[in-house]
């Protein structure tokens, strides 16, 4: 009896084919393999100019990727529309560069697209269902991946798309391929001692002098991720060295750090971290925005908040320079050279609240001296007037912890009843940074989390703006203690600014306290009714795209 040279696949009357295979390959000994190759062979170049300086892009690779598949592996017995149960032995591979010929700021983008030299025609039974036959999937050195792609046919598939090479991260990426071929529950016997040769180039490069504009937060983690090429990795970066070198905040931060990750108000539903910035950081500018004279803005990026967003400091309308890349000390990094009382009166304990209703823990009625202040400055900025600009701007939390303890080490929380001007009361961030040494950006309370819209605060703000939190100038380096100084990081201006963090409230002499940034740079608290400078923070909205790399001379620009 002679094999037939097709596997049939019916799942009536299986037993006895199986049973007749048997027999024949036991007693005429017939065994041979569906040999199923993919050769990759590389060597195309595509070359271009900008400006008349060129270009050129280089893959090579020879490498055959070999699927030997037993006959009896076809069987019905293992065939499975989803499980692919033949691998390539032989991986291929390519390598692709960048020759900038001496060019040193050049930002590419590729594609990779397979292309059949030898076509492979996918079974009828396998198109007309709808089913992935054979597959090529890809990873490279810089993280860059593509998970399994059909590329039966006789057509070029591109594989993955717009990979970024660049002078600034790598101009070498090597990828290596694997190829898998699906057994299906169909006829599959087109391929039996058959080769099927494509090429895997490079196509549609693109490349310019001007670093191409990134989703903001994407491009922040990147530039921050130690020479990492994705997102992924970058996040994975800061939050394995959070791990490994967790700041201690009983220190003052004097070095540049980098960034730290930590959860926020945020992660619990986007499952994204907060990554914030520490000590002598040189790229965190921000140029975005102008002021009422028609200056631009420029900010200092605070940390990527969980949504994305991007939380940022005004520092004025000073371009920033080599020597001032780290510290900006000139008058004009509040919005003015006017400093303001939190709030006019401090015999109250309701009165350390950005808002609040007299006798109340977490009122909102009456708005603070602080917050008019910052309100007024805002208005007249084109982040309220340009409707464009005024849509970029994200309606993030600005908390004003209120939660409170009668004791300097007990656990703050809600305070039963009215409160009292007879009572000493110890607020949140003042358990935190002076007894624990702790900061946290998750806000306690959801009455305390100041926003425009109620979707994700109180919704008692008029415009999305805010000031500073003592647990935020905590975690870039200014730590809470007498004697300490700390002029060397980047929220240090040489000057006093409000934070909106509740200090205490003195019962034996009704005197509310907020914290503070001291003109030494570290943190202080001071009686409500005390004048200090005002510095605006707002959020950058995590679809904002950002052109430049964040220092001195290359700032961030809004795109």
């Amino acid at each position: 009896m002679k094999l037939k040279d097709k596997i049939i696949k019916n799942r009536v009357g299986i037993l006895i084919f199986i049973g007749i295979l048997l027999v024949v390959t036991i007693i005429i000994g017939i065994s041979y393999a569906y040999f199923f190759n993919i050769e990759i062979k590389n060597n195309n170049t595509i070359s271009g100019n900008i400006n008349t300086n060129y270009y050129t892009f280089e893959s090579s690779g020879n490498s055959t990727l070999s699927l030997t598949i037993n006959q009896s592996d076809l069987d019905m017995a293992n065939a499975s529309n989803d499980y692919s149960s033949f691998v390539s032995g032989n991986g291929g591979n390519i390598n692709v560069s960048l020759n900038t010929n001496g060019l040193k700021k050049v930002y590419c983008s590729y594609d990779l697209v397979y292309e059949p030299v030898s076509a492979y025609t996918p079974n009828s039974g396998a198109t007309n269902a709808g089913l992935k036959e054979f597959t090529l999937s890809g990873t490279s050195d810089k993280g860059n991946s593509f998970s399994e792609i059909d590329v039966s046919g006789s057509s070029s598939v591109t594989l993955i798309s717009g990979v970024k090479i660049s002078t600034d991260t790598n101009i070498l990426e090597k990828w290596s391929f694997t190829a898998k071929y699906y057994n299906l529950d169909v006829i599959q016997d087109n391929v039996a001692g058959k080769t099927f040769k494509g090429n895997i180039k490079v196509a549609n490069t693109n490349c310019s002098f001007n670093k191409p504009a990134r989703i903001g937060y994407e491009a922040i983690l990147l530039d921050n991720g130690g020479g990492a090429t994705t997102v992924d990795a970058a996040k994975a970066y800061i939050e394995g060295r959070t791990t490994s070198t967790t700041p201690n905040f009983a220190s003052t931060a004097t070095t540049n750090e980098g960034m730290y990750a930590t959860e926020d108000d945020y992660t619990a539903s986007t499952g994204m971290k907060s990554y914030y910035f520490r000590g002598a950081v040189d790229n965190n500018w921000v140029k975005f925005g102008k002021d009422s004279s028609g200056n631009p803005i420029y900010w200092r990026i605070i940390r990527i908040n969980g949504d994305g967003s991007i939380r940022m400091i005004y520092t004025g309308t000073t371009a920033p320079t080599e020597s001032t890349k780290v510290v900006m000390t000139v008058a004009g990094t509040q919005i003015n050279a006017t400093t303001y009382e939190f709030y006019s009166s401090y015999n109250n304990p309701s009165y350390v609240g950005y808002m609040f209703t007299g006798g109340q823990q977490h009122g909102n009625r009456t708005p603070s001296t602080i917050k008019t202040v910052i309100d007024n400055w805002y208005k007249t900025t084109t982040l309220e007037t340009d409707s464009t600009t005024k849509s970029l701007v994200a309606d993030q939390i600005f908390c004003n912890d209120r939660s409170a303890t009668t004791s300097e080490n007990g656990t703050p929380g809600e305070i039963s009843g009215s409160m009292s001007t007879s009572t000493t009361y110890y607020y949140g961030a003042y358990v935190r940074l002076l007894t624990n040494k702790s900061p946290k950006l998750t806000c306690p309370t959801a009455s305390d989390k100041f926003t425009v819209n109620t979707s994700n605060g109180n919704g008692a703000l008029t415009y999305p703006v805010g000031i500073i939190t003592a647990d935020e100038v905590a975690m870039a380096g200014g730590v809470y203690g007498s004697g300490n100084t700390n002029s060397s990081y980047y929220l240090y201006t040489n000057r006093d600014y409000w934070s909106g963090s509740p200090y205490s409230f003195d019962g034996s002499s009704s005197v509310a306290g907020g914290f503070f940034v001291i003109s030494s740079g570290v943190l202080d608290a001071v009686v409500v009714s005390r004048t200090v400078g005002a510095r605006p923070v707002v959020s950058l909205s995590s679809k904002a795209k950002l052109l430049g790399s964040g220092t001195y001379n290359d700032v961030y620009r809004v795109s």
